[in-house]
């Protein structure tokens, strides 16, 4: 076992090593149970050193750690093994139930009403975007929101959902499609691209983002949109 991972380092704030509080919320999880399990300090180390290295294998996050305890509490009314603590820390997802919670909760999203069982569920969500989330049929979305969800999964850490920023407000009677398509643009940092596309530029460049994007989803999001909003602005401008 390296003497280097960081879950065997004294934390700052707690004045311990994050395996040591882990122990000791465990322990108080567990009373009589859990420290009945270690005959003496080598095994306690025996223990850190364990599930330090298998932490770092498996890419477990501070977060999942945060949400393995909780799910602990509810699951499990003995102190659960090293296996046990991986599978609640990396629940498997159900991709059919994931994407209609996506689909939900985008539309609630829009609303600022939005509640996530698993964060990943909406960034992979946000990979797909939320025009196609609200446009296509389940059977055209599974396959994209699948690998989406996979490579977000994959990459191991998850962020929180963030605050919804306001979206635009859509365009008035007075404003025409184009006007509305180009001031997206704009405030998506991409003049440069609507005084190209005006001079005649081609959109290429966009429609290979979105094939790349669709093909390995890994295309950084603010990238992916600028290519869909070029794509909608030449659309609009079209008779």
């Amino acid at each position: 076992m390296s003497n280097h991972s960081a879950w065997q380092e004294i934390h700052s704030k707690l004045g311990v090593s994050l395996m040591d509080h882990l122990f000791n919320r465990l322990d108080g999880m567990y009373p009589n149970r859990w420290r009945a399990a270690f005959s003496n300090e080598y095994a306690v180390a025996n223990w850190r050193d364990a599930w330090a290295e298998a932490f770092d294998e498996e890419g477990v996050t501070t977060q999942m750690i945060s949400h393995a305890l909780g799910a602990c509490r509810k699951a499990y009314d003995w102190p659960p093994s090293l296996a046990e603590f991986l599978k609640v820390c990396k629940p498997a997802i159900d991709v059919d139930a994931a994407l209609h919670e996506a689909v939900e909760q985008m539309h609630a999203r829009q609303h600022g009403k939005d509640q996530w069982s698993h964060p990943a569920i909406f960034w992979a969500a946000a990979k797909v975007g939320e025009f196609d989330m609200l446009g296509q049929t389940f059977a055209a979305l599974k396959p994209r929101f699948e690998s989406a969800l996979k490579n977000v999964l994959e990459r191991g850490d998850v962020q929180p959902v963030p605050a919804r920023v306001p979206s635009l407000q859509g365009p008035s009677a007075a404003e025409s499609t184009r006007e509305f398509g180009r001031q997206r643009l704009d405030e998506l940092g991409a003049s440069e691209v609507i005084k190209n596309v005006s001079k005649g530029g081609n959109l290429n460049w966009a429609h290979r983002i979105i094939a790349e994007e669709k093909a390995t989803g890994k295309v950084p999001l603010n990238k992916l949109n600028i290519a869909r909003q070029a794509v909608f602005n030449v659309t609009a401008q079209q008779p």
